[in-house]
């Protein structure tokens, strides 16, 4: 019985991830998130949710990006986001939303 519910949400999980269209990863690392990555976290998942997005985006979170001393660290799936930061994070991430979705 445990198992056929396992490999009903593996099945899920997977359908899931083939709907995602567009993987947004923001580091967590103690660098960005001094910067405020936690608030553009939660800044994210409320641009996602007011414009009806949950099936096709996905936020993770991820380890450093290496862009410590260029801004947030944020990859539109695998593209780094050059000079992100809080205050700017919204206007970098439209136009790639745009052209992937």
């Amino acid at each position: 019985k445990h198992l056929i519910s396992l490999k009903l949400i593996f099945i899920s999980n997977l359908r899931k991830e083939e709907t995602v269209m567009v993987k947004i990863e923001i580091c967590i690392g103690s660098s960005c998130f001094v910067k405020g990555s936690n608030e553009v976290v939660e800044l994210l998942k409320n641009y996602i949710a007011e414009h009806h997005l949950e099936e096709k985006v996905q936020l993770k979170g991820a380890f450093c990006m290496g862009q410590c001393t260029k801004g947030l660290g944020i990859k539109v799936n695998g593209k780094i986001l050059e000079g992100a930061t809080l205050y700017n994070v919204v206007d970098l991430l439209e136009p790639e939303l745009k052209e992937l979705l």
